[in-house]
Parts: structure tokens; C-alpha cells; sequence
């Protein structure tokens, strides 16, 4: 049997570097950046600390700078202090000291070696999944919040991901994978992201929908619940203009409109400054923030995201407004890494579905005429 090794996982550093040609008031963004930057958390790589906020509003002071605005550290020293100390107390008891004890490193994640005598005394076991670690140490459990068991599944994030799902279970033993909201793709074998919603076309062809930059058309797609079903389904467009592309699914595909507890009901539709979204990746799963301001195309809240929950579905209650696209610095490690930080982490910004729906309607191909999967 082939050894397989752990993919890459590098969506999230991608999206931010193209995110800034979308026309979003560049007003909202420093001004929300302004509000946030002064305390935050980066992924632990600073030596000595978990937190590093002090950091953080260094690198927004360099952002501002053109403006003329210079942010105060003082604030941020003050937290890192108390909180770094906070931190160390609950862990040392356990033995847990320093940050290099805890950063999540991406592992390889190998199938068992089948020889002649497991084969013949053993039934074969289920290869583990790729990027996919369940841990419940004292460290993991105190940076994701969880008592328990905490699941790993994009390096750099200590948020308790979201576990394969029953329904996800039950149909890869029908030698099938299932797609719904949130569930976790990768593409070309290189590039996990997450869908933010199935449906039909008008042509009648299952059609999912992701963030563009995750992968070029022509790119094979698997489940990330359900790696070993194998490849089942294709992007077949990339938008020129906007940050989405579509799949299209293959026989081995199961759609639906529920997926790990998150449904969708129906696609399109604003939002307005003040008014909280929620979106659900397989980084950080379920988080919701309010929105800062939106346009025709993008819309700019305080959802968490990260490397990842690119293309994750951005939702009111059961209605998809949009897909999780990137953050509004170029720098993911201003983006947010643990719950610990609550909504004190960079904004993200998300494109609008009904950009996405308009924009699909005016192409005579994949994806024209789309309505989401019927409960």
C-alpha cells in the first residue's frame, strides 16, 4: 500500500495577497483595522510568549504610517504581560512551559503497512486522514477553549476544528462522498479549502462552489472527510473578476443542503453594517462576527478566518450571502488562531453570493442558473 504523506495547506496566505483590488472603502478597512490591531494574537512563533499583541501593532503601525497614524504599544505590552503570565500558570502544573512546546506541526500522516501476517491475522484498518489530529493535551485544550478531545486539522489554528461528520460516515461507506455547507475540499492534491454550497445548474449538473483562488479549472476535487473515496468532482471555472469557482460533481457525489449542523436554505440576499454573520471552516469552525460594511461585491465583518476556511459559506440564519475569501492585510498571522482572542483579530472580507449568482447568470456555462440543494 502507498505511504501518504500530509498535504499542504496554504489557501488562507494566498487569497491575501490578491484581495486588495476589490472595491471595499478603504475608510472601513484602517478604521476597523485601527480597532482591532491594538490587541490580537498571532500564531504562537515568538519565542517565550503565546501572545504577542505588541507585535501585531508594530505591523499595523507600518501599514499606517503613510497615513499618519501611529498606534500607542503600551496597551498592547500590558496585555501580552498578563496574559502570557495567565497562561503559563494554568499550564505549569502539567509541565507545559514555553511556546515551542505547543505549536501545532504538520505531522505525516501515513496508512497502515499492510505485511503478510497482519493480513493474515488483522482486518485492514482505515488509513487516517490526512491533516486531521485529535489531541486532548492540557496546552491544546486551554488554547481551544474545549475540554476533552481537541481536533487539529490546519497547522497554525488551536481552534477545536469540526470532526467528519455522521452523514459524511454513513455515505463513504457507500463508497460515495457527501458535500454540503463547510465541508472540507482539497484541490489538486495540494490546496484544502472549504465549499460553501452545492446545488444544480440549469443544465441539471451538481454543481459546488468555493473560493476561487483555491484551485485552477481543470483540478481535481476530493472530500477532506472522506479522502480515501477518492477524486469526485472538478473545478470547471474560475471567475475573472471575482474571487469564486465552481465545481462540478461526479457520480461518486452525494450533495446536500445540511452538512455538520450547518444548513442552507437559500442563497443571495445583503447585509448591513451591524448586523452579525457567521461562517463555518475547517480551521476554525463555526465563529460569527458583525459586519463593518459591504458593497455590491465584498462585504468586510469580524467572522474569523484563517488558512483554510477559504470558500467556507458566510450565512444569516439559513440564508448563504457569501464565501469567506481573505483578510484585509496581507499577513495571515494577523488573522485569528484561537478563541482565546474572542473578535480581536483581523477583519475578513467576503465576496457577496449575489455577485457570485449575477455574475454566473451572464456566462453561458457550469453554474448558470444555480439553486442550492433542496432540504
Amino acid at each position: 500500500m502507498a505511504v501518504y504523506k500530509s498535504l499542504p495547506v496554504s489557501c488562507y496566505e494566498s487569497e491575501l495577497k490578491i484581495l486588495m483590488r476589490f472595491p471595499v472603502s478603504r475608510r472601513a478597512i484602517f478604521s476597523a483595522s485601527i480597532l482591532i490591531a491594538g490587541v490580537s494574537l498571532t500564531t504562537p512563533a515568538h519565542a517565550a510568549e503565546w501572545v504577542d499583541t505588541t507585535a501585531v501593532v508594530d505591523q499595523a503601525n507600518a501599514q499606517l504610517s503613510q497615513f499618519g497614524i501611529t498606534l500607542d504599544r503600551s496597551a498592547a505590552e500590558n496585555f501580552d504581560a498578563s496574559t502570557n503570565s495567565t497562561i503559563d500558570a494554568t499550564l505549569a502544573p502539567y509541565g507545559v512551559t514555553g511556546v515551542s512546546a505547543g505549536q501545532v506541526v504538520e505531522q505525516p500522516l501515513a496508512p497502515p503497512v499492510e505485511t503478510a501476517e497482519t493480513v493474515a491475522t488483522e482486518p485492514v484498518a482505515q488509513p487516517a486522514l490526512p491533516n486531521y489530529e485529535v489531541r486532548n493535551d492540557i496546552q491544546s485544550q486551554v488554547m481551544a477553549a474545549t475540554l476533552g478531545q481537541v481536533v487539529h486539522r490546519v497547522p497554525g489554528s488551536w481552534f477545536n476544528a469540526p470532526a467528519v461528520p455522521e452523514e459524511s460516515q454513513i455515505v463513504e461507506e457507500q463508497g460515495q462522498s457527501l458535500y454540503g455547507p463547510g465541508t472540507p475540499i482539497y484541490l489538486d492534491g495540494t490546496a484544502m479549502c472549504t465549499l460553501a454550497v452545492t446545488g444544480t445548474d440549469a443544465d441539471g449538473r451538481k454543481i459546488g462552489i468555493t473560493a476561487g483562488h483555491c484551485g485552477q479549472a481543470g483540478d481535481a476535487v476530493r472530500s477532506g472527510d472522506s479522502y480515501w473515496v477518492g477524486d469526485s468532482g472538478t473545478v470547471v471555472y474560475n471567475a475573472p473578476n471575482a474571487d469564486y469557482s465552481v465545481i462540478e460533481f461526479g457520480s461518486n457525489a452525494q450533495l446536500t443542503n445540511s452538512y455538520n449542523g450547518i444548513t442552507v436554505n437559500s442563497v443571495g440576499g445583503g447585509v448591513a453594517p451591524g448586523q452579525q454573520v457567521c461562517k463555518s471552516g475547517v480551521a476554525t469552525g463555526l465563529t460569527c462576527g458583525i459586519v463593518w460594511s459591504a458593497d455590491q461585491r465584498m462585504t468586510m465583518s469580524q467572522v474569523c478566518a484563517g488558512r483554510g476556511d477559504s470558500g467556507a459559506p458566510v450565512f444569516v440564519d439559513n440564508r448563504l450571502v457569501g464565501i469567506v475569501s481573505g483578510g484585509v492585510i496581507p499577513n495571515y498571522d494577523l488573522s485569528c488562531t484561537t478563541p482565546l482572542q474572542g473578535s480581536l483579530f483581523m477583519p475578513s472580507l467576503s465576496v457577496n453570493m449575489d455577485q457570485i449568482l449575477g455574475d454566473l447568470n451572464t456566462v453561458n456555462g457550469p453554474g448558470r442558473g444555480f439553486q442550492p440543494t433542496a432540504g
